[in-house]
């Protein structure tokens, strides 16, 4: 298991996924971009990710991850990120 690929993968997804959720915040309102951060976002960085640099998930399956085990990883971080983010701010406005 190489960590530092995964890890680039998450940042890459990530990076997307922020942009997106920004925008959907600035759109909306802010709760429903930090939502669209661990929701839709995924799935719409996902496409962005196929479409730009989508020769790189060979490189992923040779070391053993597939599209649907690296979505799943990224799903969860995004999660605990988003959970201690709500959390942060609900203790704010105590």
């Amino acid at each position: 298991m190489n960590i530092r690929a995964l890890f680039k993968y998450v940042i890459d997804i990530n990076s997307y996924n922020l942009l997106v959720s920004i925008f959907i915040g600035m759109i909306t309102s802010a709760l429903y971009g930090i939502i669209s951060f661990f929701s839709i976002g995924i799935f719409i960085s996902y496409l962005v990710f196929w479409y730009f640099k989508k020769n790189e998930y060979y490189l992923y399956y040779n070391l053993g991850y597939t599209k649907l085990k690296l979505l799943s990883i990224v799903f969860i971080i995004n999660i605990i990120i988003c959970a201690l983010i709500l959390c942060f701010i609900y203790f704010i406005l105590l």
